[in-house]
């Protein structure tokens, strides 16, 4: 049997950059649960939002089982891509990720509120469909909070701007996923394998998760939960979508003219 080393590298790798998170960035995950717990307790959203890879911690907050009602994915297919070419294939994708303007289409029947929250997954934090969401939070009143890599610090702005991502956050948490975003080298080929981009922001994200419900309940703040139910399933989902709906629905949206 041919011995491989490079599996067990790449889990104790992807180990040590989770503990990494959890040892080097208790401050600023403890900024960001504060922020997104008061605006909750207050009536406000958490809105989640991320294109390409970086819209699968989206997907993985809510409604996934073991969250909670307050938090608002914002998922737009067209960021995503279901082919590789062709309709919906990646180079779509990355043109409309890459094109300024694009963003305050999309954010503007999102239903964002000023005193809102915006969570920002990106790796790199340079894409004009990520800066220019940020801008727009801002612009409208709300809070950005990113959980990008700090190892891409000294990637050149990309936008017209000549801002990234992480000089519009109120708070930041460092991934620390390695900028070409893969963990092994291996002899013989030219760029490491293995990514670890997806992994650490959505366990970033999860763990914020955790933290606004510890701080929820024990403020008092009556949680509506998505959970795992064996009986009255669609009973239970309905409770859920309800709840959602109400949310978001709990003012009016803003807009440009408004802010």
């Amino acid at each position: 049997m041919t011995e491989l080393v490079s599996p067990a590298s790449y889990l104790s790798g992807l180990r040590s950059l989770l503990e990494r998170i959890e040892q080097g960035q208790d401050e600023q995950i403890i900024a960001a649960v504060e922020l997104m717990a008061t605006t909750i307790e207050s009536g406000g959203l958490v809105h989640l939002f991320g294109s390409g890879h970086s819209m699968l911690p989206v997907l993985e907050i809510f409604p996934r089982y073991g969250s909670f009602v307050g938090l608002h994915p914002l998922t737009d297919p067209r960021l995503f891509w279901f082919n590789v070419l062709g309709s919906f294939g990646v180079p779509e994708m990355l043109f409309l990720q890459n094109t300024e303007g694009y963003a305050d289409v999309f954010l503007d029947g999102q239903h964002l509120s000023a005193g809102d929250v915006l969570v920002i997954f990106s790796h790199g934090g340079t894409s004009a469909v990520v800066v220019d969401s940020a801008r727009y939070a801002k612009r409208n009143g709300l809070s950005v909070i990113a959980i990008s890599s700090s190892e891409t610090a000294d990637a050149s702005p990309r936008h017209s701007s000549g801002l990234k991502l992480a000089d519009l956050a109120d708070a930041v948490v460092d991934t620390g996923s390695p900028r070409s975003e893969a963990l092994i080298d291996l002899d013989g080929l030219p760029e490491p394998v293995g990514a670890v981009t997806t992994l650490l922001a959505t366990a970033t994200g999860l763990a914020l998760v955790c933290g606004v419900a510890e701080l929820l309940v024990a403020r008092g703040y009556p949680l509506v939960q998505s959970v795992r139910v064996e009986k009255d399933e669609t009973t239970a989902y309905r409770r859920v979508y309800e709840a959602y709906e109400h949310s978001v629905h709990r003012r009016p949206p803003v807009t440009d003219s408004q802010s």
